[in-house]
């Protein structure tokens, strides 16, 4: 009789399959770590540069969306980490920043983001919502710079040499110098505007693409420093060639020691021309080495010497390849307000902005007139004339008859009583570059009568962020949402009954237009003509320079005026405030100051001036124009939007050539240009100041 359990193979083959099954079973079950990998949706962000980004200016945030499921469209939300900090944090902490994206299905979509860098420095995230439900998230985490200076270079030869190693001996280790392949540029020059310095040899001049120089060219505008190394794509014709400030035209052998800076036996190739703009900072036995220019409030430094062949020990060439006796930490005032402008504590138009001349309130003598009044007819006049006729029990009804009668009066001397719809002012400085791009920077405050959510429409373009709040524990904080086909919108939940808000706006405008000015010096006058090329009617136009105004009036949209100041009565010299004072008309002691507005703006734009002022003449006029930077969005009838902007650019004046010019005292200010191996008892006179 045989049993189960003792046929041959029996007791061996069910362990082998319970442990096949087991097997199965594991391997059906996904790892935490696949699970994630194979999660439909992912997020990958990445801030400023590379992940390098400085604290107190808006910082661009690079965001990947991994889609491995179908079509969506979605929220992107950038909010902080700690939630406290709406309730408690800064405006521009606590503001939610959010973009609405498409992503198709099975598809890698690249978006971008503006948000204040700060915020990112106290711990961020990044959250794609779905129909109102979270898909994916992630940290902002970067390297945060603050009071250094970054540097860029696009190509990987010019950090060979001592570039690196000087920096840091010179300047402690504040500095951050990297490589960012051309690829990697933002779109934005604002975003781009993190970056002090960026360096462009001869490899990396061929990656860049037309969009990418005309994106250098309006950075070096806003207030950078584009260095180029052995005079890559300075040849006529290529693509540095208006931007810099040599034409190259080939290569030349030059001794190695630089005519005595540095210590090097030998020889070096650089490459040179001749001198197209600006000035010579380096010259070698005629061959022009290093020359600078400026471009809007930037520098464009041209470097005809390759800079990996510079090392660290050419201590008396790298100050001059920067242009800069200080080094690069040591830019110049104008450059350095260019920058503090777009810092996002230094709202300078602030104060100004919460003047609203709008919102008149009545006279206080009418009112006190008017209850002088009331008090004299509801009390002796009314009550001798009712004796009189013997109609005493009417003071029931006239004495509150004269009451509603008094207010209404009171109340329609009060223009400010009669707004029941918000209300805004925008004050805005544009600074034009050139006839292809301005820089527009403006700061608004909005009134709303009733309270509720006040929605803002910003310029398309244009960086936004709030100036202030004055959020309470229980309000939500602004949340400002950016669209690819229109303008960024910011929108203040829980606003208070006739409560203010302020917001503030940066941007890159390619299409104000521009003025012309062909402006020189004949028998002691100044002459020439301006054209108005922009769509704005400016008044109370004025040139400045050297000291003096020269009043221009009205300049209409297209329109012109000729220009004939005498110099027989040219001040010697001003201080700050009469500088200042030729443009707005003084405060009076003991006067209300009625152009607090005009005053400020105007500060804005001298306050880099002050420093190089007599250089040349700049241009200054007013408008209502709004230019779009900000605009209430509502449902409500007669809703007001008011603007002024002050609108300002360099011009050129031109010296008469190969004939002496009799200058007015404090027209120009001397500056000494070379003093290496010379005993100077008197300044050089510029390249400006000379007739060409």
């Amino acid at each position: 009789m045989q049993t189960l359990g003792n046929q041959p193979g029996r007791n061996t083959f069910i362990p082998w399959l319970m442990i096949s099954l087991l097997l199965l079973v594991i391997l059906a079950m996904p790892a935490p770590a696949l699970a994630a990998d194979a999660a439909p949706v992912r997020l990958a962000v990445q801030p400023g540069l590379s992940g390098i980004y400085k604290l107190g200016v808006p910082t661009g945030l690079t965001i990947a969306i991994s889609n491995q499921g179908a079509e969506f469209k979605g929220l992107l939300v950038v909010e902080p980490v700690d939630h406290m900090l709406e309730r408690k944090g800064p405006p521009n902490q606590s503001t939610r920043y959010q973009k609405t994206v498409k992503v198709p299905a099975r598809s890698l979509v690249q978006t971008t983001l503006v948000v204040p860098s700060e915020m990112v420095n106290a711990g961020a995230r990044a959250v794609l919502l779905v129909d109102g439900a979270p898909v994916a998230a992630s940290p902002v985490q970067g390297t945060a710079v603050g009071g250094g200076f970054i540097a860029l270079s696009l190509g990987e030869k010019p950090l060979r040499g001592g570039l690196s190693a000087w920096l840091d001996q010179t300047f402690g280790g504040q500095t951050a110098i990297k490589f960012l392949s051309p690829a990697y540029l933002p779109g934005d020059p604002l975003e781009l505007a993190v970056a002090d310095i960026i360096i462009v040899d001869d490899i990396s001049v061929t990656q860049l693409n037309k969009q990418q120089i005309g994106l250098l060219k309006n950075w070096v505008s806003l207030g950078g420093m584009l260095l180029i190394s052995g005079g890559a794509g300075c040849s006529p014709g290529g693509p540095l060639a208006d931007l810099s400030p040599v034409a190259a035209a080939g290569q030349q052998v030059v001794a190695a020691d630089l005519g005595g800076l540095q210590v090097v036996k030998g020889t070096m190739t650089a490459t040179t021309g001749r001198l197209t703009e600006g000035e010579v900072l380096a010259r070698v036995n005629g061959v022009i080495l290093v020359a600078s220019r400026d471009f809007g409030k930037g520098r464009v430094i041209y470097s005809g010497i390759p800079l990996e062949n510079l090392t660290s020990e050419s201590a008396a060439v790298w100050p001059l390849v920067f242009g800069q006796k200080n080094g690069p930490n040591g830019f110049d005032m104008k450059m350095s307000r260019a920058q503090e402008k777009r810092q996002y504590n230094n709202d300078m138009l602030g104060h100004a902005a919460t003047y609203l001349p709008q919102l008149k309130t009545p006279p206080v003598p009418r009112v006190a007139a008017a209850w002088v009044i009331y008090v004299l007819v509801v009390g002796p006049v009314l009550y001798l004339v009712l004796k009189r006729y013997d109609r005493r029990d009417w003071m029931w009804w006239m004495i509150p008859a004269c009451a509603v009668i008094t207010t209404a009066v009171v109340y329609f001397m009060s223009p400010a009583q009669r707004i029941h719809a918000p209300i805004s002012q925008t004050l805005a400085v544009v600074e034009i570059m050139d006839s292809e791009r301005a820089e527009v920077n403006a700061t608004a405050a909005f009134v709303s009568p009733y309270g509720g959510t006040l929605n803002v429409e910003g310029a398309k373009g244009a960086v936004i962020w709030p100036s202030n709040h004055y959020s309470s524990n229980r309000q939500k904080s602004p949340v400002i949402q950016y669209d690819a086909e229109a303008g960024p919108r910011i929108s203040f939940p829980d606003v208070e009954y006739w409560s203010m808000r302020q917001a503030r706006a940066t941007a890159i405008k390619n299409d104000v237009g521009y003025i012309s000015g062909s402006l020189f010096l004949e028998n002691g006058s100044i002459k020439g003509k301006i054209e108005n090329h922009t769509q704005m009617n400016l008044r109370d136009c004025r040139i400045l320079l050297g000291g003096r105004s020269i009043a221009l009036n009205r300049i209409p949209a297209g329109g012109s005026v000729e220009v004939n100041q005498s110099l027989a009565k040219w001040p010697s010299s001003l201080g700050p405030n009469e500088f200042r004072d030729l443009l707005v008309p003084p405060l009076k002691p003991g006067a209300n100051d009625i152009y607090v507005r005009e005053r400020q703006m105007v500060d804005v734009v001298l306050g880099p001036l002050t420093n190089v002022r007599g250089s040349q003449p700049v241009f200054f006029g007013w408008t209502e124009d709004s230019l779009g930077m900000f605009k209430i969005v509502s449902n409500k009838k007669n809703v007001r939007n008011h603007n002024l902007v002050l609108v300002t650019q360099e011009l050129q004046l031109n010296l008469p050539t190969g004939q002496v010019v009799q200058l007015a005292p404090g027209m120009y200010m001397p500056k000494m240009i070379e003093s290496r191996g010379l005993s100077i008892k008197h300044p050089w006179v510029t390249p400006s100041m000379k007739g060409k």
